[in-house]
């Protein structure tokens, strides 16, 4: 596992449709509730209108406002970018990525691995205190090999 380029950049707004669930952290790894709703997603995302292009998946985790540990529940959302919101298939969830600045981090590895990412991205500092982030997987099919990249996109506030 590496920690790849660390750059700040602007986003424009995404819209996204998927599913979404709130777990902590430990229930997640537990369960395995992510990759499940990852691989509904997969199973279900021809029935999606309006995608883009793009093949990728997005995760965005949404925090309470409160002291994180492994055991705090939070909403996870797992989805496809779309141009619009015109047909939402039954089961599915909207949400919007709002517009704005980021830092990017891209973690080098299997995805398996990326808590250690996310310790880097602490004990330098970068995380702050963030009401969500979000990760794109631009190749699940790829996601436990030792060069998968998966970039996280940190909020960073005006």
């Amino acid at each position: 596992m590496t920690m790849g380029l660390v750059q700040t950049l602007e986003r424009i707004e995404t819209k996204l449709v998927g599913y979404t669930v709130t777990a902590s952290l430990n229930q997640d790894l537990e369960a395995g509730i992510i990759g499940g709703l990852r691989n509904q997603l997969v199973d279900r995302r021809h029935e999606i209108a309006n995608q883009s292009d793009d093949a990728g998946i997005y995760l965005v985790q949404v925090y309470q406002d409160c002291e994180w540990t492994p055991d705090v529940p939070f909403v996870s959302v797992v989805a496809v970018e779309v141009s619009d919101f015109t047909h939402i298939p039954e089961g599915f969830v909207t949400h919007t990525i709002p517009a704005g600045s980021y830092v990017k981090v891209t973690h080098i590895g299997p995805e398996s691995q990326i808590g250690k990412t996310y310790d880097s991205i602490r004990d330098q500092g970068i995380d702050g205190a963030r009401p969500f982030d979000f990760e794109y997987w631009g190749s699940i099919d790829t996601l436990e090999q030792e060069e998968s990249a998966i970039d996280i996109y940190l909020p960073i506030e005006a």
